[in-house]
């Protein structure tokens, strides 16, 4: 206890050299504890960025594919198409029109890769209803004869957008909250096992043709002749399109979607509308972790490239671009973090070993006159330890506060010089040119939506919390043992009547 009580006494008799050590051990433990600070802030918004991005996957029809049929079907002529059709099965009939669909069966199997949490299915077509009529206008592209979103030609005002997943709920739109349901409620899942006939439809479409929940509309089935051509749909509820073109921006035609386009329904429904049961066009899984991303890549190489006769029909589109894109600038300030930290680290432990070396070194006289009058090797060092342990508790506290207010700023000014938070179009990107061959995710808003040239701003939210409180303890005592190390050597191999018959 006598140890520690000269080793305070020691250091308020010492305040000028003490001032001088504690200020720059002051300014490398504030730099050292902000740039912790950063590095832990990087990291957690990086956990959180791959919450939600990073972690979906659609299996698809590839796009080289989707190419090379409407290449065929271009340079055929039509009427000996049509002739042609007239020839076929009902089996020939399917295959012709699935032939950019994927099997139902084979977006099942993939769902039971290990990182697959959940997944959907979804058929989008275009589906005639006679006695409804569109309250939409018709797109740029659609007036001058060419086709509309996902290929498919404007066949006039009684042709609407279909889609159907498995869950209404679920669905792109209303996950993102672009649609709202203001009627009725959603279909479920057991709506799609059981193949009941229920739709959702928009409001303003609802409104001009008078329909309420619980009125039916007559569908036309794809294919179908005679009685079974047409299928009876209930309205089991009603949406609002809340998403709003903002003024003076453009929006590709081919993306373009007003409200009233589109019914939602169970797929089931869908595919019995399209004549196309058992296929779907896309199957949509979320992973565990953005981290398990390339191992699923890895997957369907496996299942679906190495084990199908046409290798190049399926393709795995994932959103891990866009994690990149955002934790680019995160993973930069982690590393610039870290090596701050330890480059203020090692400036500490210097000016520690330093401030000792000086400090003993000018006071050998009085570690003589200690160890003569009988102080013990473990006294001497304990007085010492307790000096350098006030100088270091000291710097560090005024550190802690001193780093609250600048870490914020610091990692802003990190994150800046990194980021990108905006990409803009390269030369001919965004043409509208086969743009439903190039379609965006399902995740995103679908094929028939208009992408953003936007990148998602990138935020740092440096929060002060009680672990860094506890990293500076941890910091603190660190260099306090090492600054120990110094009298540790000094004492070692100090010899005190040598010493006391020093001038």
């Amino acid at each position: 206890m006598r140890s520690l009580k000269r080793g305070l006494r020691s250091f308020v008799r010492h305040p000028l050299a003490n001032l001088v050590v504690i200020f720059l051990l002051f300014v490398c433990l504030t730099f050292s504890l902000s740039m912790l600070a950063v590095r832990l802030a990087a990291d957690s918004q990086v956990e959180k960025v791959k919450q939600s991005v990073g972690n979906y996957a659609e299996l698809r029809v590839s796009s080289d594919y989707q190419m090379q049929v409407f290449l065929e079907q271009r340079q055929q002529d039509p009427a000996k198409r049509q002739a042609e059709a007239r020839k076929m099965s009902e089996e020939e009939l399917l295959a012709e029109r699935a032939r950019t669909l994927v099997p139902e069966e084979l977006a099942d199997d993939f769902s039971r890769q290990p990182e697959v949490v959940s997944y959907d299915k979804v058929l989008q077509t275009r589906i005639t209803l006679p006695d409804i009529e569109s309250t939409q206008l018709a797109s740029l592209l659609s007036l001058r004869g060419g086709f509309g979103p996902a290929g498919a030609s404007s066949s006039g005002s009684n042709s609407f957008f279909f889609e159907g997943n498995t869950d209404g709920a679920s669905a792109s739109d209303f996950m993102r909250g672009v649609k709202v349901l203001v009627e009725g409620s959603f279909y479920t899942y057991q709506d799609h096992l059981r193949a009941n006939p229920v739709v959702l439809v928009e409001k303003t479409l609802a409104e001009e043709n008078g329909l309420e929940v619980g009125d039916t509309v007559i569908a036309e089935i794809t294919g179908a002749e005679g009685r079974d051509s047409e299928l009876e749909l209930t309205v089991k509820g009603i949406y609002e399109t809340v998403e709003v073109e903002q003024e003076g921006e453009t929006r590709d035609p081919l993306a373009f979607n007003p409200a009233g386009s589109k019914f939602y329904a169970p797929l089931s429904v869908v595919q019995k509308l399209n004549g196309t049961p058992g296929f779907v066009e896309l199957g949509c899984y979320y992973l565990d972790s953005a981290d398990n991303c390339v191992s699923l890549q890895e997957a369907f190489q496996n299942m679906v490239v190495n084990d199908t006769e046409e290798g190049n029909r399926y393709e795995l589109a994932t959103d891990y671009s866009d994690f990149e894109v955002i934790s680019d600038p995160l993973y930069k300030v982690v590393r610039a973090s870290a090596i701050g930290l330890a480059g203020a680290l090692a400036a500490c432990a210097l000016i520690v070993v330093l401030a000792m070396a000086i400090i003993v070194g000018g006071r050998a006289k009085e570690l003589g006159v200690l160890k003569a009058i009988g102080a013990t090797d473990r006294q001497v060092l304990l007085q010492y330890a307790a000096e350098i342990t006030c100088i270091c508790l000291v710097a560090a506290l005024l550190a802690m506060g001193a780093s609250a207010a600048v870490s914020q700023r610091l990692g802003d000014w990190l994150l800046r010089e990194d980021a990108v938070v905006e990409q803009e179009l390269q030369p001919g990107e965004g043409m509208p040119v086969m743009r439903f061959l190039a379609r965006n995710l399902y995740k995103e808003g679908g094929r028939f939506s208009a992408p953003d040239s936007d990148k998602p701003e990138v935020k740092l939210e440096v929060v002060y919390r009680g672990s860094l409180l506890a990293y500076g303890i941890l910091i603190m005592l660190g260099i306090s043992l090492l600054g120990t190390a110094v009298p540790v050597a000094w004492i070692n191999r100090l010899q005190p009547a040598r010493v006391l018959t020093m001038e």
